[in-house]
């Protein structure tokens, strides 16, 4: 994570890091990212980098999370329907503004593709840290259905929440793999896969 340093330093410098650095992490993972085009980028002296971040490792942990904090407050409006409506109108009304946001902010979709396709190290856990908070989320609302006779008892609630998880994290991005997708072919795409569920669950 960031040095005390790093916070020290006026926003607008620390938002031509943060900048600079999802510009090389969307191109290369972060074994192979260059701190020196970063730093290029970012138009700092050569060096303040390491007063910055101890690792490049803790640099790009601070993008990611940096990343999806700003995903979490666009996404957060959809917690309304948490518990108050049947779970899967909460997770396709969470899927949909996760999209309409990551379709707003494409160098998002190339940093997670890179961090898929060369899943290793610190990308994993923190791909495992994501995938474990989606599930852990998502569980809590399945069984509240549950519970509430919206979904059957004897549905296995683990394998819905799989399921959901799986969908927020890597569908997406493998759908972007070739091409972009339009929002109408979310929304499409989204129909379906609920609509399958719907059918299984309830």
């Amino acid at each position: 994570m960031p040095t005390q340093t790093f916070l020290n330093l006026p926003s607008e410098k620390q938002e031509r890091v943060l900048n600079a650095a999802i510009a090389e992490f969307s191109q290369r993972n972060v074994e192979e990212a260059v701190l020196s085009n970063i730093v290029k980028a970012a138009g700092i002296p050569r060096g303040s980098i390491y007063q910055y971040f101890d690792t490049k490792d803790d640099l790009y942990v601070y993008v990611f999370e940096t990343l999806r904090e700003q995903r979490r407050q666009y996404v957060e409006p959809a917690y309304e329907f948490y518990k108050t409506s049947p779970f899967l109108n909460f997770f396709g009304e969470f899927y949909l503004r996760d999209s309409r946001y990551l379709l707003q902010h494409p160098a998002h979709i190339d940093l997670g593709k890179i961090m898929y396709s060369h899943a290793r190290g610190v990308s994993v856990s923190l791909i495992h840290s994501v995938q474990r908070r989606y599930r852990d989320t998502f569980l809590i609302g399945i069984a509240y259905d549950q519970d509430n006779d919206r979904i059957r008892k004897d549905v296995d609630a683990n394998i819905v929440a799989d399921l959901c998880t799986h969908f927020m994290t890597d569908v997406f991005i493998f759908q972007n793999l070739t091409e972009r997708m339009s929002l109408s072919g979310v929304e499409q795409h989204l129909k379906g896969v609920i609509d399958v569920l719907r059918r299984g669950v309830e």
